[in-house]
């Protein structure tokens, strides 16, 4: 059952649409909120309005809050997380303050706070296939670690993001084959001497994580980010080295069991605090996931970041989302729902000429690369249609005409694609090699 239909079969909360979620009201207390999450799974409550006493039975709910929930962090306040296996005990503490005769006790103001909380989702990784806004999507996420979520418009969020970055709250790193543990953690950099000593002494120099961690130290009262792009490119346990331990939750900075380092290069004891996030990107079409997926998968939470073709429009009479779907219906019919296309490939398009070009320039390469250049499967994922892919049969050399042997073929990407093109690759057209006789190389000459 969703967290939206079990909130209104209760008859304890009036209901109030929103943008981005969906808020209900605790009868008879009109400032105690619970926000359902736009995925109907997960729902909010503010923690000023349990301190403040604005739910009913708000030190029962706090506490509960406190032992089950994650926290978003904001600058002034923090929200929290819970699941839908939480609604049913939040709604009995709820229920059993609106009991008559039972009144309504304010939790106190100056309520110690645990000192171990942990903030949500502290380490995550937003994985897809090519092209479905996975570093598009960490830009709202920053914002809304950073700020709690909120509705905000596309424009507010890019410039609320380059605020943050500009404050240092939230880095940006790309992960690469070279990427290292230099310069992501610390590294020894030659400076020369003082004086006239002369020649250079060597300095240990924190990396993106310690200067963002160092941050984080100085300004505990909010979240603070680290965003890796792309974070399967580089051998994780060279970039991370013993830090990769200190990355779980329950090992940072306040922790039950928080664990510290002493670096190598700096000898300084070294702890992940418990507001800084690492968000992650994943690009799960690149082949070397399987390499890193086990050494992350206990430290990380895993959000599938999947393409959406609805988010495009009919362009010159062309269904781009029926289109994308039913390429990816086929993709994941012969590789598998890694090997997709997303829907940002095709976002720019306005016309059939653009569509055109990034179907020619972009989609069809990638889906050779997924069939490494078996360019059969890239013509049956496109229809089985001459209209993007043509083959044409060589003709054997002299002495080979007798032998049997398969047919071999020189494949070329069309450089006009005809107006029906795209029906045909919904429908399906076998005209492929071995349906229809096809073009020698020499006939075609």
């Amino acid at each position: 059952m969703s967290v939206s239909r079990a909130l209104r079969e209760t008859g304890l909360f009036e209901e109030e649409a929103k943008v981005a979620y969906v808020r209900f009201t605790v009868r008879d207390a009109p400032r105690a909120h619970i926000f359902v999450q736009p995925n109907d799974q997960a729902f909010d409550i503010r923690e000023p309005a349990l301190l403040k006493g604005w739910f009913p039975q708000s030190p029962e709910l706090h506490d509960y809050c406190l032992a089950h929930g994650r926290v978003w962090w904001q600058k002034d306040a923090s929200i929290f997380r819970l699941r839908e296996d939480d609604l049913e005990a939040v709604v009995r503490i709820i229920n059993d303050g609106l009991l008559p005769n039972r009144p309504v006790v304010p939790h106190p103001e100056n309520c110690p706070m645990s000192s171990h909380r942990l903030l949500p989702a502290l380490n995550t990784i937003l994985y897809g296939p090519p092209g479905t806004g996975k570093t598009y999507h960490t830009t709202q996420r920053c914002v809304d670690i950073c700020d709690g979520p909120a509705e905000r418009n596309s424009a507010e969020v890019r410039n609320r993001y380059e605020e943050l970055v500009e404050s240092g709250q939230v880095e940006f790193v790309t992960f690469h084959q070279s990427y290292g543990y230099e310069e992501f953690v610390e590294g020894l950099r030659p400076e020369p001497n003082d004086g006239d000593q002369g020649g250079f002494r060597l300095v240990a120099v924190p990396g993106v994580l310690r200067r963002i961690a160092d941050r984080a130290q100085r300004h505990a009262e909010s979240a603070h980010v680290l965003v890796v792009d792309e974070i399967n490119r580089a051998n994780i346990s060279k970039v991370m080295g013993e830090l990769i331990t200190l990355l779980e939750e329950d090992k940072r900075a306040g922790a039950g069991n928080e664990v510290a380092v002493t670096l190598p290069h700096s000898g300084e004891r070294f702890a992940l605090p418990a507001n800084l996030h690492v968000l992650g990107t994943m690009n799960t079409a690149d082949r070397s996931i399987a390499l890193i997926d086990t050494a992350l998968r206990r430290r990380f939470e895993f959000e599938e970041v999947p393409p959406r073709p609805r988010l495009l429009a009919t362009i010159d009479g062309i269904d781009l989302p029926a289109v994308l779907a039913k390429i990816n219906e086929r993709l994941e019919y012969l590789v598998d729902r890694d090997h997709l296309i997303g829907h940002a490939w095709l976002m720019g398009a306005d016309s059939k000429a653009a569509v055109d070009q990034i179907m020619r320039r972009k989609i069809i390469p990638l889906i050779a690369e997924y069939f490494y250049d078996d360019w059969r499967k890239v013509r049956a994922v496109l229809g089985d249609t001459d209209h993007f892919v043509r083959g044409e049969r060589l003709t054997p050399p002299p002495g080979l005409d007798d032998l049997e042997a398969d047919d071999r073929y020189r494949w070329t990407v069309q450089t006009k694609f005809p107006d029906d093109a795209y029906e045909r690759l919904l429908r399906g057209q076998s005209t492929a090699p071995g349906h229809e006789a096809p073009t020698t190389v020499a006939e075609a000459d």
